[in-house]
């Protein structure tokens, strides 16, 4: 069964209500047993807006690079229906430039919500309080957040195994600069595949 969109956000929010932090989940598949940390890294923002697959890109390749590894940004290379196309055929063109390994991120679900204190119901009955969430999407007095769920999967390119995957929820406050927030997530990304041995 399909969780509601009202459901995703109650699980996402029970963790990070009051807070800015991120929850992030990985693993490491079988595939990976026995190999040795990736040195060559291609990233891939599945997001067709410029303003978030560039500085996305960019930012983890920075990190990467401080850990010694070549990453390289899809971007410079790569147009979005390329990434988006055909797995099989961006695996060969990736084997035929000498890439080891791809990270793909995605957005895989993303909600608006009200954070703050609700208006005075002034009663207890449901008008009110149906009244009340209304008053608040429309109203000052509350911060309307972002709450988002990202996935991430690194491939090995030599046969397209999966070799690490990871998911994360995190929360954009209102007034965060959204290059900030990409940053923090690139960063967070990088972190937890070097904690889990894919890359040094």
């Amino acid at each position: 069964m399909r969780n509601s969109p009202l459901l995703w956000l109650i699980l996402l929010m029970s963790p990070l209500v009051g807070c800015s932090s991120s929850k992030i989940q990985s693993t490491r598949h079988a595939s990976a047993a026995g190999m040795p940390p990736f040195r060559s890294v291609m990233v891939v923002a599945m997001d067709q807006r410029q303003d978030v697959r560039e500085p996305f890109e960019n930012d983890t390749v920075a990190y990467l690079r401080e850990r010694g590894v070549d990453g390289v940004a899809s971007y410079s290379r790569f147009g979005f229906d390329q990434v988006n196309g055909d797995k099989e055929q961006l695996r060969q063109l990736l084997q035929t430039a000498h890439q080891e390994s791809v990270l793909f991120v995605r957005v895989t679900q993303r909600a608006d919500f009200v954070e703050g204190a609700p208006p005075s119901l002034g009663s207890i009955d449901m008008g009110a309080v149906d009244e009340s969430a209304y008053t608040s999407f429309t109203e000052p007095g509350g911060e309307i957040n972002t709450g988002f769920r990202l996935g991430a999967r690194l491939f090995r390119v030599s046969d397209g195994a999966v070799v690490w995957s990871s998911v994360m929820t995190t929360i954009m406050k209102e007034d965060t600069d959204q290059l900030v927030f990409v940053r923090k997530t690139a960063r967070a990304f990088v972190d937890r595949m070097a904690k889990d041995n894919v890359i040094p």
